[in-house]
């Protein structure tokens, strides 16, 4: 059923599916899907907090999607052992992108959490966009995560109800159909066991936050991700929680735009003569494959 996403952001979604079309191409390895997987993935169904699981290329299986989080965990795909969240500007298309360079990687299936498209997009739009991501970003992520409690203001009011009842099937609200929500479920699902998450540029703010709040909740008691849980942020040099001991962060050697957004000051690896982007088709790009055989190896 849809949610509120949905409702909020039809209207609007031609405008901003071309923007995120540019960007899923500056900034994703597009080349890696094949026309009919790029044709079949749509962004305007498969919305923010959805899940797909892609293959590696050679396996020639198609990308399975689920609308939610819960839907996904339901499945319990047991063989799906690694997860990448890309960047807030990307569609589906950069997600699978993403998700199909680690497949290829380590010739496993990786389910790719897509972070665009949601009601929170619309907002960030209306206020100008959030370009840049430091710490001050956090509370903003609260915000995204209590966008239950924000649409409640609407969907309290009867003009908004008449507005949801003019739309077909778009009157319940799971404010767990977020980002952020999704990977908070899929990290606290005992049906799933990740030996890796991979983020790219925003997406490793989402994956930092949700790994705190993991922390958090097992502070006495620890969790098992604090060691097996291999984590890979690209583009972006993040405070990771000090419990999970296998981090890898990555940044060009010429990404100024990541560097502005990056705590420097941390433990990082420079990619020479690379900048922000992963495109292979375009130069001066980080390759995820080579970078992830060469550095980060799976038990």
């Amino acid at each position: 059923m849809n949610d509120i996403n949905t409702t909020l952001t039809a209207p609007a979604l031609p405008g901003i599916k071309k923007r995120n079309e540019i960007f899923d191409f500056l900034f994703y390895d597009i080349g890696s899907l094949s026309a009919e997987e790029k044709k079949n993935l749509s962004p305007m169904e498969n919305h923010e907090g959805s899940i797909i699981v892609v293959s590696p290329k050679a396996a020639n299986k198609e990308i399975l999607e689920f609308a939610t989080a819960a839907d996904f965990i339901k499945a319990a795909p047991r063989e799906v052992k690694a997860l990448v969240v890309a960047g807030v500007g990307s569609s589906v298309i950069g997600t699978a992108s993403l998700a199909r360079n680690v497949a290829n990687t380590y010739n496993i299936a990786v389910a790719g959490i897509v972070s665009g498209y949601g009601a929170a997009d619309l907002i960030s739009e209306a206020l100008g966009g959030w370009f840049f991501y430091g710490a001050a970003d956090k509370h903003r992520l609260k915000m995204r995560e209590s966008m239950g409690d924000f649409s409640s203001m609407f969907t309290a009011n009867p003009f908004f109800q008449s507005m949801l009842q003019a739309v077909p099937q778009a009157t319940e609200h799971d404010g767990k159909n977020t980002d952020i929500g999704a990977l908070n479920e899929i990290l606290a699902a005992k049906s799933i066991d990740l030996s890796l998450i991979v983020g790219h540029s925003k997406g490793n703010l989402l994956i930092d936050y949700a790994l705190e709040k993991l922390a958090k909740k097992f502070a006495d008691t620890g969790h098992r991700y604090y060691d097996a849980l291999r984590i890979v942020s690209l583009g972006a040099v993040t405070n990771f929680p000090p419990q999970f001991t296998n981090v890898y962060q990555f940044l060009g050697g010429i990404d100024w735009f990541g560097g502005l957004n990056s705590r420097l000051g941390l433990e990082h690896t420079k990619v020479p003569s690379a900048w922000h982007h992963l495109n292979t088709e375009l130069p001066y790009h980080i390759s995820i494959e080579s970078l992830l055989k060469e550095n980060v190896a799976l038990s």
